[in-house]
């Protein structure tokens, strides 16, 4: 038995009468005893992060609490593999081997990776920023294989599979079966969720949809089709039927601004079992990139508040609100320093909506696009603004982001990405300056600076090991004396 089999091993012994509680009757007790028991046989960061789950739980924190409620409503095989995944594989397991894979190949590894496995879909929403390609491009059986191993080996067992629409993919559900030791979040319009597939994910637990929608009916169906919405709340129907947790993927856009700020629509999700929420603004990419649709300045500065209360108010097991919340990411993620996308022609690129790439995955191994300078100039830069309400290189810091693309040549992944940096940089550059005014309200008069101070060079390796070094001999010098 290797190394990570036996701590595997290990940590199976200690926290399964845990996990066995847990799926049999969810309370925060059993799992404020899971996370400090696991918690004690990882290594930073995951060991403060448990350790504070696990005081949270017990404390009876409103966040905790709507965990409880999901793994109620979720089938015994989810409850197991979220527990067993995403935390005992990912957050324990493999951030052991991540570290010691960091130190080995001098670069820091992304705690997950984004995967396009095909552009193909089924529907035509307005500003999609994948394109129109039907099944031109997408990725081999072969190809995702080799892409989820060579992760697994890095200690990387959390994937996020977007696209296109991940289930029009062949291959998608054997790949979920095939890799039944990591986890997926699936980024899905819902309308092919059918009653075999979704009994199917509830037998294998270890896939989590992210069901699309712009608001309630009118909103979601003018963007994404006529009828979406009904095959939509058919779905939910479903996941709930078969205990498949799930969560929803919210864009939001100048014209459906007023409907976020509703707690209406909230609490519609909530009642219809939504477990957890991510909020994405409305860029500005893909093959006609456009600014009608991306908020407006004020609009951002109003939901920012929003999907704070959504955070801390224990509604959803968790929301996120992307470009909002940078504050608690320390900025941008992109590029390798937590996450990476490849998409469905095989190029590596930043993120999703960063859609320029320098290396194919046909080309070269996911270690080797990690330590590429292209990734490794993005990580060293990060975060890109010391206000973290400013995370985004696109919308926030354009022109760090035009530079990057011309530094390195990269190349745009759709006929009219480079707008982005073309046609559209002085109307993005105007926006970041609007936004500027607003971000530094939140930073430096409401006082967000003073709790969450920004770090640069967080992950680049080299400053990584240099602050290693320093805390290692400051602890050490506390214990001499």
């Amino acid at each position: 038995m290797g190394p990570v089999a036996s701590l595997k091993a290990t940590m199976m012994r200690q926290a399964g009468k845990f996990v066995s509680r847990i799926v049999r009757n969810a309370d925060e007790e059993g799992l404020a005893k899971l996370f400090k028991t696991i918690a004690m046989l990882t290594k930073e960061p995951a060991k403060s992060g448990l350790k504070k789950l696990g005081r949270l739980a017990e404390e009876g924190h409103p966040m905790l609490k709507s965990w409880v409620r999901v793994f109620r409503n979720a089938s015994p095989a989810s409850v197991e593999k979220i527990i067993n995944n995403l935390i005992i594989n990912e957050w324990v397991i493999g951030e052991k081997v991540r570290q010691e894979k960091m130190h080995e190949h001098k670069v820091v590894i992304p705690k997950l990776v984004v995967i396009s496995p095909t552009y193909a879909c089924n529907l035509n929403c307005v500003g999609c920023y994948a394109g129109l390609y039907g099944r031109k491009y997408q990725l081999t059986k072969e190809e995702m294989e080799s892409i989820l191993k060579q992760a697994n080996e890095l200690g990387i067992y959390f994937f996020v599979i977007t696209g296109g629409e991940p289930f029009i993919w062949p291959h998608m559900m054997e790949i979920f079966e095939e890799f039944i030791d990591s986890y997926f979040l699936v980024y899905t319009n819902g309308t092919l969720l059918n009653e075999e597939k979704v009994k199917k994910l509830a037998e294998l637990g270890n896939v989590t949809p992210a069901v699309s929608v712009e608001g309630f009916e009118r909103e979601t169906d003018w963007r994404r089709g006529q009828g979406v919405w009904a095959k939509i709340q058919k779905s939910w129907e479903l996941m709930r039927k078969y205990g498949v947790v799930f969560g929803t993927s919210v864009t939001a856009t100048k014209m459906n601004h007023d409907v976020i700020m509703k707690d209406e629509f909230w609490n519609f999700l909530h009642e219809r079992g939504v477990a957890y929420v991510w909020i994405f603004q409305f860029m500005p990419v893909g093959m006609n990139p456009s600014m009608d649709l991306v908020p407006t300045p004020q609009q951002r500065y109003e939901r920012f508040f929003k999907t704070e209360e959504l955070r801390l108010g224990g509604k959803f097991a968790f929301v996120a609100d992307f470009w909002n919340h940078g504050f608690l990411t320390n900025g941008c993620l992109a590029a390798g320093a937590k996450y990476l996308h490849i998409n469905a022609k095989g190029y590596v690129e930043p993120c999703v909506f960063q859609q320029f790439a320098v290396d194919n995955i046909r080309e070269k191994t996911l270690l080797e696009i990690l330590k590429s300078p292209f990734f490794t100039a993005y990580k060293r830069m990060i975060p890109y603004s010391t206000n973290l309400f400013r995370p985004c290189p696109i919308i926030d810091n354009p022109k760090v982001f035009r530079a990057m693309v011309k530094k390195f040549n990269a190349i745009p992944q759709h006929p009219g990405s480079e707008r982005v940096i073309t046609e559209l940089a002085d109307a993005l550059d105007k926006m970041a300056e609007e936004w500027r005014k607003y971000a530094d309200k939140l930073w430096y008069d409401i006082g967000y600076s003073e709790k969450y101070p920004s770090n640069r060079g967080v992950y680049d390796y080299e400053v990584r090991l240099r602050r290693y070094a320093n805390n290692e001999e400051k602890l050490a010098v506390e214990k001499k004396s």
